[in-house]
């Protein structure tokens, strides 16, 4: 935005005029400066509106800005004010004017779209503060979000959303889509059928005096027929849901817990009808409404609960901006375009409590970044020039203009959230399960249904009677809750461990968790913070330290491992160039190639092993001096050229990490890529009895396969992308997240934080998860245990069956959302 001040001039400049609408300044007077030009503006709606035509057109032209409609809008408004009489002598003054007395408020959530700049959002808030009846509206351009609250005696949201679109924004409710609309439809249904069914069972109270005294024929009728009407309405709109995929599952034979809705409430409602006809007072209209009105209630609820235990997603989701601040050499301060133009390479600023757009690297100013959406640390994180930075964090305080790397869906942001849509839609082995029960259990209960109600008659009662009983049957045992007692809770848990930096590929993960009996942690990245330092270099013969960093660093030369990147990074700072090595191919542990006629190979001991053979004398004390380091050796002519030293540090907190996960019985085993000495001591360290070192990505996958054959059940925590066979090949696999991409990941779980303790925790949640599926499910078979013996005794009438069928979902979706308070 432009830099502006207020300033009082003398009479001598009374006749100077707005650049905008031509009014003479008066005493005080609003300046800017535009595209290095100066402007006079008689009030602040007017440089305001200016802003926002010059942004739109790209020229400053005041007088073509005067025939624009917006400009006529905003006039019409009283933005920007026809005469000097509109300008206001004391802004003060004039808000407090537009002030309405403290009284009930409502709050209305909208969001804009086609706004310009944050002059759009100004522009908006300004002309609904000067709405009667509007107490306060706040606009954020970034958001695209509108929050006003309004007196519902003074204004209404159609007079707000008119107000808005008046100057050529598009307005929806804040959400808004087909989600929310179903949800509006929902209400409605039930509403409806609520207040039919209350009537309904007014009249059915006045029916059943019938029982106890002779009403005429014309009462009976008087009465019948208003509750035959709006019985059919409920049936026709409130259960037309459960009756359409009732009819759709019948024709596919695929039949749910609609077919039990529909079974019972169409049997109580046709059964009443042919009563009604033939003159009796047996109608069981009230039992067909209540038990679609309940059902609709449960589904309200039921849905409540998810939005509940979904609200975690739903702040991801919406962390993704829709705008962006770009850098370019006509705007160095930054101006906002769409996120999505947003490409690698580009420059963007972002302000206090702004959300980052993309992956990476601060270039300039500095702040404080609140990760906690992406990591559930709450802690914020220090940013300067030269550090790295995540999408989805927001930008605690400061200002940094930053350089994308990773923008899109390619960002951190982007994949957690790909990552958790796509877990949504998988289907878990025990959601598979519970739909297999579902398809036998319906076509029982529905033979169950008709066995009973057969039973009944033929042991001497009548036709009502045996009716009663089979509807009750039907009803109470409508599996509602078992279809919700499994995807809740999984839905729940996906959740919650995203909150906590936990990222779930596979439901079944958290299944997996209560059966490992092995675990296998690699070193480097996971036990080790993965960040190599060069130590030493220690050359033989006639080589040289520049020589072997530039051997080396040519024939690491487009490697992405971490001993290459330090490699390269070494010769950088020392200015050594790297030296040209010919047909460099990858030997899994190393690198080789061709130089000067020789051939030369950089990698662990195993890959240099003949070259090195008869060293022990040399490399002995080399190894005693370096405890804990790691080894990469270099050759040249099938002769020894140097050994490279370095060191990597153990990551926070994995000693703690390793004894409780001790504690819990498992067997630890740490392998690496890394050379056998290294391991070992990394290992006694630890207190990890089993260390492999020497191991390529293929042999740590047919270590994991070798445990599997001897009956144990693996973990394999890696990097998520080195180590992919093994973490494909383990029972249940966990990367520790490093800054790379997620989506090469294969593993089932990615911790966020890169915390050794965030192992513990996940199979900690994933027991509390699995519990909670299992008390679920507990409940779920009790109730139908209990209740279907006792309706099919008689104990109980169809409405107390309805009421204990929404109970039982109840039960279900109490239970899951205990879970979501404790973990929020």
């Amino acid at each position: 935005m432009p830099k502006t001040k207020p300033t009082a001039e003398n009479r001598a400049t009374a006749l100077a005029v707005c650049d905008l609408c031509g009014l003479t300044l008066r005493g005080e007077r609003i300046e800017a400066e535009f595209a290095g030009r100066p402007y006079r503006f008689c009030c602040t709606g007017c440089r305001q509106v200016f802003s926002i035509l010059l942004q739109a057109s790209g020229s400053a032209d005041p007088a073509a800005f005067r025939r624009s409609e917006l400009y006529r809008q905003c006039q019409k408004s009283g933005i920007v004010p026809r005469s000097a009489d509109a300008l206001p002598a004391d802004p003060a003054a004039a808000s407090a004017e537009t002030s309405t007395p403290a009284a009930e408020s409502l709050t209305l959530t909208l969001r804009v779209e086609n706004m310009w700049c944050p002059a759009c959002a100004w522009l908006i808030e300004t002309a609904l503060s000067r709405t009667p009846g509007i107490r306060s509206a706040v606009c954020s351009f970034v958001t695209d979000q509108l929050r006003v609250k309004y007196d519902p005696v003074g204004v209404d949201p159609g007079r707000i959303r008119s107000i808005v679109e008046r100057f050529g924004y598009s307005v929806t409710s804040a959400g808004d889509s087909h989600g929310q609309g179903l949800r509006r439809r929902e209400w409605t249904r039930f509403g409806i059928s609520t207040f039919l069914t209350m009537n309904v069972m007014m009249l059915s109270v006045a029916l059943y005096f019938g029982f106890f005294t002779d009403l005429p024929a014309e009462s009976v009728a008087s009465i019948s027929w208003p509750m035959a009407v709006m019985a059919a309405v409920v049936m026709a709109y409130g259960g037309a849901p459960f009756f359409r995929r009732a009819w759709q599952g019948l024709r596919q034979a695929a039949f749910s817990m609609e077919s039990l809705i529909t079974v019972g409430s169409l049997s109580a409602f046709g059964f009443s009808t042919y009563n009604l006809l033939s003159g009796s007072i047996h109608l069981y209209y009230d039992t067909a409404c209540m038990l679609v009105t309940l059902v609709l209630l449960g589904k309200i609820l039921e849905r409540r609960a998810k939005d509940e235990v979904l609200e975690g997603l739903d702040g991801l989701l919406s962390l993704m901006p829709t705008k962006v601040r770009i850098v370019e050499e006509a705007f160095p301060e930054g101006r906002f375009v769409s996120a999505e133009r947003l490409a690698a390479g580009d420059l963007f600023r972002v302000a206090e409590n702004e959300i980052v757009a993309a992956d990476g690297v601060v270039v300039s100013g500095g702040g404080a970044s609140d990760e906690s959406s992406i990591t559930g640390e709450p802690q914020p994180v220090v940013k300067k020039p030269g550090d790295a930075i995540r999408s989805g964090s927001r930008l605690h305080h400061g200002s940094v203009t930053i350089c994308a790397n990773r923008v899109g869906a390619e960002s951190t942001l982007g994949q957690m959230i790909a990552i958790v849509q796509n877990t949504l839609a998988l289907k878990t082995p025990g959601g598979g399960r519970t739909e297999k029960i579902l398809q036998g259990f319906v076509p029982f209960i529905l033979v169950l249904t008709a066995a009973t109600g057969i039973a009944v008659w033929l042991h001497g009662q009548d036709a009502d009677a045996a009716m009663l009983r089979a509807v009750t049957v039907a009803v109470i045992a409508c599996p509602c809750a078992l279809g919700i007692a499994i995807p809740l809770a999984r839905v729940a848990g996906v959740a919650l461990a995203a909150r906590k930096g936990m990222l779930i590929r596979s439901f079944s993960a958290f299944e997996r968790a209560e059966q490992l009996d092995a675990l296998v942690l690699d070193k480097t990245g996971t036990v080790t913070r993965g960040d190599w330092k060069l130590k030493r270099i220690i050359p033989f013969g006639s080589f040289t330290r520049e020589k072997v960093l530039g051997l080396a660093s040519g024939l690491e030369q487009g490697a992405s491992h971490p001993i290459a990147l330090e490699v390269l990074r070494e010769a950088r700072e020392l200015h050594i160039r790297p030296e040209r090595v010919a047909v460099v191919q990858d030997e899994g542990n190393g690198m080789s190639g061709l130089w000067e006629g020789l051939e030369v190979k950089i990698g662990a001991a195993g890959l240099l092993a003949e070259e090195f053979a008869g060293q022990d004398l040399l490399l002995e004390p080399i190894r005693m001096q370096s405890a804990g380091s790691s080894f990469v050796y270099l050759s040249a002519g099938s002769r020894p050229a140097a050994v490279l030293v370095f060191g990597d540090e153990l990551r926070a907190g994995i000693e703690p990490a390793v004894a409780g996960l001790q504690r819990r019985g498992l067997r630890l085993i740490l392998v690496s890529g890394d050379g056998m000495e290294t391991t070992r001591a990394i290992g006694r360290k630890l207190g990890i009895a089993e260390a492999l070192g020497d191991r390529l990505p293929a042999e740590k996958a047919a270590f994991v396969s070798g445990l599997q054959k001897r009956g144990e059940k693996v973990l394999m925590v890696g990097d998520g992308i080195n180590d992919a066979p093994a973490l494909a090949q383990a029972d249940l696999s966990i990367a520790v997240f490093a800054g790379g991409s997620l989506g090469k990941e294969v593993a089932d779980v990615s911790l966020m934080r890169a915390e050794p303790a965030q192992i513990a925790e996940f199979l900690d949640f994933a027991r509390t998860v699995n519990r909670k599926i299992r008390q679920n499910l507990v409940l779920t078979f009790l109730y139908n245990a209990v209740s279907i013996p006792v309706a099919m005794s008689g104990l109980l009438s169809p409405l107390v069956a309805v009421c204990a069928m929404l109970m039982s979902s109840l039960s279900v979706i109490g239970n899951t959302y205990l879970l979501v308070r404790k973990h929020a």
